[in-house]
C-alpha cells in the first residue's frame, strides 16, 4: 500500500476544506479499485452542500489522483405557517424534526419486538402518522410542494428512498450543481470557493425565473390589451349599423 500517496490525498484534500478524510481513503484504497468516489457533505449559513469526489488510479504511477467533485448547493427552503388540507405544517415539520429518519429507514438491524410493550413500537407510530400527513398533503397542489419541501430537508441522503414520490421538479428549483476538475501544478477550487460560486448561481438562477414570470405576465397582458380594441371596434360598428339602419326607415 503507498502510504506517501495516501497522505498526500489526505493534505490536498485538507486543502480543499475536506478534513479527517485520511482513514476512508485508506479504506477504499485497500480494495485497489480502478477508481472510486468519496462523498462528503457540510452546512453552511443553513444550506446544505454535498460534494462527490471522483479519485482515478494512474496505473503507470501506481497512484490515485483526485480529478474532479461534483458540488450540489441545497437551499433551506422557507415553510409556511398554514393549514393544509387539515394539516399543520408548522406542527408537522416538529414532528419530523424529531424522529431519528436514518434509523427509521434502517430495515437491516433487528430487534426484539413485543406488541405489548407500547414503547418498544411508538417510533413507528409516530412515523406512520408523519407519512399519513404527507399523504394529506400531497392531495393537492401546494401541499405537494410542502410535502416534497419537507422529504428533502429531513430525508435526503436515505438509502431507502422508495417511498419519496417524484420530487424532481421542485428539487431542480432548490438546487444548483457544478463539477470542479483538478489538474497537475494547480491547487484547484476549494469547498468554500464552490459554494461562494454555488450561490452566485442560484442567485442567477432565480433572477432568471423572476424574468421568466414577468414576461409571462406582460405577455398575457398585451393579448388582453390587443383583444380589447377588437371587440370595442365590432361594438362601434354594431352601433353604427344600427343607426344607420334607424335613419334608411325614416
Amino acid at each position: 500500500m503507498n502510504i506517501q500517496n495516501i497522505a498526500a490525498l489526505e493534505k490536498q484534500l485538507q486543502s480543499l476544506g475536506f478534513g479527517d478524510a485520511g482513514y476512508l481513503l485508506l479504506k477504499r484504497i485497500s480494495f485497489k479499485p480502478e477508481n472510486f468516489i468519496l462523498s462528503q457533505k457540510m452546512e453552511k449559513a443553513k444550506d446544505k452542500l454535498s460534494f462527490q469526489l471522483f479519485f482515478e488510479k494512474e496505473v503507470s504511477k501506481g497512484i490515485y489522483v483526485l480529478l474532479y467533485y461534483d458540488a450540489i448547493l441545497q437551499k433551506e427552503t422557507p415553510l409556511i405557517d398554514a393549514a393544509i388540507n387539515g394539516i399543520n405544517t408548522t406542527i408537522l415539520e416538529k414532528s419530523m424534526a424529531e424522529i431519528d429518519w436514518k434509523s427509521a429507514f434502517d430495515f437491516v438491524t433487528k430487534k426484539q419486538l413485543n406488541l405489548e410493550d407500547k414503547t418498544s413500537w411508538e417510533k413507528e407510530q409516530k412515523v406512520e402518522s408523519v407519512i399519513e400527513s404527507l399523504s394529506e398533503l400531497e392531495k393537492s397542489e401546494d401541499g405537494k410542494a410542502v410535502s416534497v419541501g419537507l422529504k428533502l430537508k429531513y430525508w435526503a441522503g436515505i438509502p431507502y428512498q422508495e417511498v419519496f414520490g417524484n420530487i424532481s421538479p421542485l428539487k431542480n428549483k432548490l438546487e444548483v450543481s457544478q463539477r470542479f476538475y483538478f489538474s497537475d501544478g494547480q491547487a484547484g477550487i476549494s469547498a468554500d470557493e464552490a459554494y461562494r460560486f454555488l450561490q452566485n448561481r442560484w442567485l442567477e438562477k432565480q433572477m432568471q425565473a423572476k424574468s421568466k414570470q414577468k414576461e409571462g405576465a406582460d405577455t398575457k397582458g398585451n393579448h388582453a390589451n390587443e383583444q380589447e380594441p377588437t371587440g370595442s371596434g365590432l361594438l362601434r360598428k354594431k352601433r353604427i349599423s344600427k343607426r344607420n339602419a334607424v335613419k334608411n326607415n325614416k
